[in-house]
């Protein structure tokens, strides 16, 4: 009885230490296939075909919502076109369309996309100046300078129309506005609205994105890809330590101010839509040339380098 005691507890000890071995290989094994399985989900994600922006066989439509009359929403679609040469650079074209069945295209401005990843915007209403609205290359954690500083805070993927897209948030660094962007489609506020805050009470929202004729996007909170209602502006206040003039305008605007610790400012110029139409520095009083802008009511505001509203007012330009 003895020997026959003495051997089961030989017996028990081995299937409890074999019992332990064996789970604690399965507990590192299941950790090395989840850490495999990561891996591979993220090469899945991430190291797919690179979906360019800049594509003439795409089309968005863009909402604006005016904040201070509820009343007031307009849409409009931007799309690419052609090919044209600027400063021995190649541009694509930036049309866009305000009726709704965006049949009367006007020129908008010009894009292009990079070898790296980088997508260029130039106005052609503001001097001809491009500036960098995208960088698909960023990691987590980069700076991105668009008249101010954003972070990149996170990468992930979505999936829209069968296909995993690389999706980037960032924010201002200065301020609390943020922005998404999403490989191949652009931000959530419009394709040419990246990093753009827009004017006071007034906002954009990427309602829908076409690819080659087909609907691959529409934003949830909406059932159409076009909404069209009027409204009227509110006029905005004044900082009397800002002069600008003539008001109205004809060929030229000057910026008259006191910047005695040489702090720089930034002008943004708005039409009656809420769309950006140019954004300069100034350091000291300066003038613009206003000849490639057409007449119609605008609204001007300038930031601090802390990036709040200083001045804004009503801007008319006749010629």
């Amino acid at each position: 009885m003895k020997i026959i005691k003495k051997k089961l507890n030989y017996f028990n000890f081995f299937c409890n230490f074999t019992f332990k071995e064996l789970k604690k290989i399965f507990i590192m094994k299941t950790k090395i296939f989840l850490t495999l399985l990561f891996a591979v989900f993220v090469q899945f994600c991430f190291g797919q075909e690179y979906h360019k922006l800049v594509d003439t066989n795409k089309m968005w439509s863009v909402l604006l919502i005016n904040g201070t009359n509820p009343y007031y929403k307009s849409t409009h679609f931007i799309k690419f076109q052609g090919d044209t040469i600027i400063n021995d650079t190649m541009y694509k074209k930036v049309l866009k369309a305000e009726d709704e069945f965006h049949n009367n295209w006007e020129l908008n401005g010009y894009i292009r996309e990079d070898s790296s990843r980088k997508v260029y915007y130039l106005n052609y209403e503001c001097y001809y100046e491009e500036y960098l609205i995208y960088d698909f290359n960023v990691n987590i954690g980069d700076t991105i300078n668009y008249f101010e500083p954003y972070i990149v805070d996170s990468i992930d993927s979505i999936y829209i129309s069968n296909q995993y897209r690389k999706r980037i948030f960032i924010h201002s660094i200065i301020s609390s506005f943020s922005d998404v962007w999403i490989e191949g489609i652009g931000s959530i506020y419009g394709v040419i609205n990246s990093m753009t805050e827009g004017v006071v009470g007034i906002r954009f929202e990427l309602l829908c994105f076409y690819e080659n004729d087909t609907l691959s996007y529409i934003d949830s909170s909406y059932n159409e890809c076009y909404y069209n209602t009027y409204g009227v502006i509110e006029n905005i206040s004044v900082n009397s330590s800002f002069i600008i003039y003539p008001n109205p305008a004809t060929q030229t605007i000057n910026i008259s101010f006191n910047n005695q610790q040489n702090m720089p400012y930034t002008f943004e110029l708005y039409n009656y839509y809420g769309e950006i139409i140019c954004k300069k520095q100034i350091i000291n009083s300066t003038s613009f040339e206003l000849s490639n802008i057409s007449n119609g009511i605008y609204f001007y505001i300038i930031k601090d380098n802390k990036n709040f509203i200083i001045h804004r007012n009503k801007l008319i330009i006749t010629k």
